[in-house]
């Protein structure tokens, strides 16, 4: 399980863009997000730079929270 913070998703509108971006990705497995603490975990066997890649190209920056 990794936990990434994304400043930009503050609605739920953002959460299911963010949640489109990251389910193409192989590897994923389940995905949840927090949009009022701008917290997103992610499950599955892939690495923390491949899931912020694609939330960069999907326009949300974010980081690997501690």
């Amino acid at each position: 399980m990794l936990q990434f913070t994304v400043p930009g998703m503050k609605c739920g509108g953002c959460a299911n863009s963010i949640r489109k971006a990251l389910v193409a990705i192989p590897g994923v497995t389940a995905i949840q997000a927090d949009p009022p603490n701008r917290l997103l975990t992610v499950d599955g066997t892939v690495s923390a730079n491949l899931i912020i890649q694609a939330l960069v190209d999907a326009g949300y920056d974010a980081s690997l929270s501690s």
